[in-house]
């Protein structure tokens, strides 16, 4: 029985296959963020669905950090969010958006979580330069973030 030649069997073969589709449209960037740290912050909040992390939490809470990082001179003083339940508007609270970047940052791989860190560490200065230590916020403990000076004491 005649054998057939390599050649022919792979021409049976399709030349190019099926182009890869996406079921949906890539997940939006988050800005200062490469594509490849944003893409594992989308994964770590479809991942692990919390209070703290939802889809969009990591963009809006380094926004948030950002605005009330705007420049200027005066001392500033973190404000309570009006309605702290609810996780989009727990946000407003710019220790609260701290507390959900940092645990972004705990869940994160080392390469992203060494990028996103280095974000926060620039923000985190900015942070600690612009607030005031609350010295009755040491006995608490919590994240360093926590034991500023909060809204209302700017008459004390």
């Amino acid at each position: 029985m005649p054998r057939r030649r390599p050649g022919a069997l792979r021409a049976h073969r399709t030349r190019h296959p099926a182009p890869r589709t996406r079921a949906a449209p890539p997940p939006p960037r988050i800005p200062g963020l490469s594509a490849t740290t944003t893409l594992a912050v989308h994964r770590v909040e479809a991942t692990y669905p919390d209070v703290l992390l939802f889809p969009g939490a990591t963009s809006t809470a380094l926004f948030r950090y950002r605005a009330f990082l705007i420049p200027g001179r005066r001392p500033l003083y973190p404000r309570t969010s009006v309605c702290p339940s609810c996780p989009g508007c727990a946000l407003d609270d710019v220790r609260e958006a701290r507390d959900t970047l940092a645990e972004v940052l705990r869940r994160l791989p080392p390469r992203p979580a060494g990028e996103l860190a280095s974000v926060l560490a620039a923000l985190d200065g900015r942070y600690a330069a612009r607030t005031l230590p609350d010295p009755r916020a040491a006995a608490e403990g919590g994240a360093w973030w926590h034991g500023r000076l909060g809204e209302g004491a700017e008459g004390w």
